[in-house]
């Protein structure tokens, strides 16, 4: 029988070069016609730490990490200690025993363990320690059944900016781990290999990078941002691209300031965004409330991770729900969404900059950890992006304090509450821009399951695999957070027999804001807040143990 789908993990040391090697290995899988989905796990460290990198590749879409592996790369004793428990009698190890002093017999486990001499080989070919990883890569491509060729034209893009030795240096150090394992006579995992050329070309790529290039294909011109994990890579990306796309991008001394650099931006015509998670969110709260009330077009990116304070700074959680919907103080119009994956991403980025400027609205774009650091396959298709905004609702008239129809401070009682009701007028029209929400129902299902963001990649598994063990459940994934889609949630929660609400907090905000816009209130609530996304595996369990 084909293989399917298979699963590499990569784990070891900070200052080993893991993200590196995960991403060649992840380029090079995905250019043999494999779908792919990374996860990368480090902790929040200047130095050292305990890192991880897996990658999820399937003949068919994948859309979450996995708790089994395939293949394991442990580069050090800690690698192994930790992840042991993810190796299935299947599985194939790859360790250096001098490194650390590995002892394999000191392990229970039914993998086929390869001692690969990663660091001998490495200095063998000329490299120093850390392509050692390069001599696992190598040994992987192998594994897989994979070309070697590929991966050699992955080094070379990937180390681009180095000079022509050191490409070449990874590029033999890859070899020798290739040759490594062909001589030990290992045989290829079962179906593993090239596919046939997709019709579509499949880009791999974050989510923050996803997000930032669809705010320039939504004709993004000014990015303002000060580096808060895990929204910083926006801000990367962006500096990287600013001159080729003629943008202007600011490192500011902190988020105060980039917020008003922006509505500074977006006040002078410039399409203006920003980017944080939730403490640096915290400070741009009284601008958000000058967008409001001056009408001021604004896109902000908010990357959950664990709060309050600074919480866990390179972990996940969908802990700010409640909080950005309802942030700054008085009321007023704002848009809030939550993309699902990389796809979802790059269109929502795109439309949060055509939606702020024709409402005069700010839009925020709800990310987290997992999301905005994960890599995905997607479809980019080639479209001719406009920025014909002739349907705008109303003309710039800019004023911090309460002001009529021309901009002149007033405090009349009439002008106040007709200033009032125009802003929340914004809310009715914008209900109608909410479009379908992702809803993939399956007949005959006795359970629906809601969630929002980027649980949907991991709901979406958990859909496909109970359908094959014949339990069909239906599954609605809310990328469109506010305006509530309170149609939508209505029709889907008329016709589920049980429905369970699975978010990535502690007091199901999710669920409290289904509650309040719709009445309906779930008493199925699956929630996790450790700073780790959800697992499919964990999920099916869960909705086994439920009594439907």
């Amino acid at each position: 029988m084909e293989k399917q789908d298979f699963c590499v993990k990569i784990a070891g040391a900070a200052g080993e070069g893991i993200m590196t090697t995960g991403l060649l290995l992840s380029k090079t899988v995905g250019r043999h016609g494999w779908y792919v989905f990374d996860y990368p796990e480090y902790p929040s460290l200047i130095r050292g730490g305990h890192n991880t990198y897996q990658i999820v590749a399937g003949k068919n879409p994948v859309y979450c990490q996995s708790t089994k592996s395939d293949v394991f790369v442990a580069l050090n004793k800690d690698g192994l200690d930790l992840h042991q428990g993810e190796l299935t009698e299947g599985s194939i190890l790859l360790y250096d025993k001098e490194n650390d002093k590995i002892d394999i017999s000191n392990y229970k486990f039914g993998a086929k363990a390869i001692d690969l001499p990663m660091v001998k080989l490495a200095e063998g070919v000329g490299g120093k320690d850390v392509m050692g990883n390069n001599v696992a890569l190598g040994a992987c491509i192998y594994i897989l059944g994979l070309d070697l060729a590929v991966l050699d034209q992955v080094i070379a893009d990937v180390f681009a900016d180095k000079s022509g030795e050191v490409i070449q240096l990874n590029q033999k150090a890859a070899k020798a781990g290739y040759d490594f394992a062909q001589k030990l006579g290992v045989q290829p995992l079962l179906g593993v290999g090239p596919l046939k050329k997709q019709e579509n070309r499949l880009l791999t790529m974050t989510g923050n990078e996803a997000i930032a290039l669809g705010a320039l294909a939504g004709g993004l011109q000014f990015y303002a941002a000060y580096p808060m994990t895990p929204s910083s890579s926006i801000l990367h990306f962006l500096a990287d691209k600013a001159s080729k796309a003629k943008i202007v991008v600011k490192h500011a001394e902190d988020e105060i300031s980039v917020v008003n650099m922006a509505l500074g931006a977006s006040f002078a015509g410039a399409r203006a965004m920003t980017g944080t998670s939730g403490g640096g969110f915290c400070y741009m709260v009284e601008a958000l409330g000058l967008a409001g009330i001056a009408d001021l077009p604004l896109v902000i990116v908010e990357s959950m991770r664990p709060s309050p304070a600074l919480g866990m700074p390179t972990w996940t959680e969908q802990g700010d729900l409640n909080f950005v919907i309802n942030a700054s103080h008085g009321e007023f119009a704002r848009v809030v969404l939550a993309p699902g994956d990389a796809q979802e991403a790059f269109e929502l980025s795109r439309k949060a900059m055509e939606l702020s400027q024709k409402y005069r609205v700010p839009v925020i774009i709800l990310s987290d950890k997992y999301l905005s650091e994960s890599r995905y396959c997607f479809n980019l298709e080639t479209k001719v992006f406009t920025n014909n905004l002739s349907n705008v609702i109303q003309p710039l008239i800019t004023n911090s304090y309460e002001h009529d129809d021309r901009g002149f401070s007033s405090e009349e009682s009439e002008t106040r509450t007709s200033q009032v009701k125009k802003r929340l007028a914004k809310l009715n029209t914008l209900q109608q821009e909410i479009p379908p929400q992702f809803y993939k129902e399956e007949p005959n299902s006795k359970l629906t399951i809601i969630s929002f963001g980027s649980t949907k990649g991991s709901i979406l598994q958990v859909q496909k695999e109970l359908k094959s063990k014949g339990i069909p459940i239906s599954m609605l994934n809310l990328s469109w957070i506010w305006p509530f889609p309170i149609e939508q949630v209505n029709q889907v929660i008329s016709k589920s027999k049980n429905v369970v609400v699975v978010e990535g907090n502690s007091q199901g905000q999710l669920a409290q804001l289904i509650a309040s816009q719709t009445g309906f209130i779930c008493k199925n609530k699956l929630n996790r807040f450790d700073g780790r996304p959800f697992y499919a595996e964990e999920t099916i369990e869960y909705v086994k143990g439920l009594k439907i």
